[in-house]
């Protein structure tokens, strides 16, 4: 009697268990990404992809303005992009749109030259996702001040239409 109330106490344990796995699916086009959460790139040569005419237009608005473009602005100026034969024309154009149209958030001249050094490096932290290098910074600072004529929008557009900009 013990030896049968000891098995079938015992018979719980040993006997077996059905494994269970969760299964889960990831679905890349449900990843939501953010303006603010970037990391720096140590340098330009870690970029090596190329942006897509929805990448650079949407992160070029953003950079501008600081929030995300119109799906339907998106839409026709990626259409645009990308019928034309010279993209650059048409990065040159949108983007004297936007620098000219008013809205876009840009130090003034005066803040500008107030720290050249901040202004430096918030503009690559804003464009490239990087810190500069210590000669970028020295030939940058040359030419603010020398040249007084010299404004954050003309900065910004060369940073903007810089090769290493289109790369990701």
């Amino acid at each position: 009697m013990r030896l049968l109330l000891f098995a079938l106490l015992l018979l719980p344990t040993l006997s077996c268990k059905k494994e269970i796995t969760t299964i889960r699916e990831v679905v890349p086009d449900n990843y939501i990404y953010g303006i603010n959460g970037d990391t720096l790139y140590q340098s330009n040569v870690e970029k090596t992809k190329q942006k897509s005419s929805e990448q650079y237009l949407s992160i070029l608005y953003a950079n501008l303005f600081q929030s995300t473009i119109p799906p339907s602005d998106l839409a026709q100026l990626s259409e645009l992009r990308l019928a034309s034969g010279d993209k650059q024309l048409i990065d040159e154009l949108v983007l004297n749109n936007y620098i000219n149209g008013g809205g876009a958030i840009i130090p003034s001249d005066a803040e500008m030259r107030a720290d050249i050094g901040q202004f430096i490096e918030n503009t690559y932290i804003r464009f490239f996702l990087r810190l500069p290098s210590p000669y970028e910074v020295y030939e940058l600072r040359e030419m603010i001040e020398s040249d007084l004529e010299l404004t954050p929008e003309l900065i910004y557009q060369g940073f903007a239409l810089a090769n290493e900009y289109q790369f990701y």
